[in-house]
């Protein structure tokens, strides 16, 4: 559930460091073919039950660190990815974004690197007691608006439920993932990354309205098949992209 903790960059430095907290997965199964052509040559979904996955991951960063050193104005803000999960020709598995959206817009400097960052209105919400976690999230700008789904963007409620004791085999499959892909000027990109482990929890979908898929070019998820949250952790490490091949 984690990859070997300060292990995978022993001489390097980290281009970006930070906590996480407020995380909450929500994962849908897709056709493989729904999804192949959202990705680059050099890469193809990877499958769990014949099904390629398509996840909703929304969360806070903490005490965000640019090159593992110095940090960010306002260094706590909130996170939206849509992700997907791939393996190359050579067999590595990993994880192609399919969209950013953060509440900082210096983040927006990884779309130099090819990272598809939207810099968005985005809020976390987390009751009194702890078990409801509340988002919303609105795209600024940059983007061309689809008048049939409105503007890019999402609200999401969870009711957060009690430890995964015994994570499953897709909880294991969804979370062993220790590298994030990107293309850039016709190459494949690999930026390695490490964290402590996952501490799971179960959790209910309360309200999900989202336009993010639309925008991604996917077809209507359907209700989720898996929801998930996460207790907070720190110590995230973000390697260098490294060439992977052309894309």
């Amino acid at each position: 559930m984690h990859a070997p903790f300060r292990l995978l960059f022993p001489r390097q430095l980290p281009t970006l460091t930070a906590g996480l907290s407020h995380q909450t997965y929500v994962h849908w199964p897709y056709p493989p073919d729904a999804v192949r052509p959202l990705l680059p040559s050099g890469l193809r979904p990877d499958e769990f039950g014949g099904r390629a996955w398509v996840s909703l991951v929304a969360l806070v960063m903490r005490s965000v660190h640019p090159l593992g050193l110095v940090p960010l104005p306002r260094g706590t803000f909130a996170q939206t990815n849509l992700r997907t999960y791939v393996r190359t020709r050579d067999g590595r598995s990993g994880v192609w974004f399919l969209s950013l959206d953060a509440g900082h817009p210096l983040m927006r400097v990884g779309r130099a690197f090819g990272v598809p960052y939207h810099w968005a209105e985005l809020s976390v919400r987390r009751s009194a007691d702890g078990r409801t976690l509340a988002y919303d999230g609105r795209r600024r700008g940059g983007q061309r608006r689809i008048p049939a789904y409105g503007p890019p963007g999402y609200r999401l409620t969870v009711r957060v439920g009690t430890p995964v004791e015994a994570p499953s085999e897709l909880d294991r499959w969804l979370t062993s993932r220790w590298s994030s892909f990107s293309r850039r000027a016709g190459m494949l990109w690999e930026a390695r990354i490490e964290h402590p482990p996952w501490r799971l929890r179960t959790a209910e979908v309360l309200e999900l309205r989202e336009t993010l898929t639309a925008y991604a070019g996917l077809p209507a998820p359907g209700s989720p098949a898996l929801v998930r949250t996460a207790e907070p952790i720190d110590g995230v490490r973000l390697g260098a992209a490294r060439p992977a091949g052309r894309a």
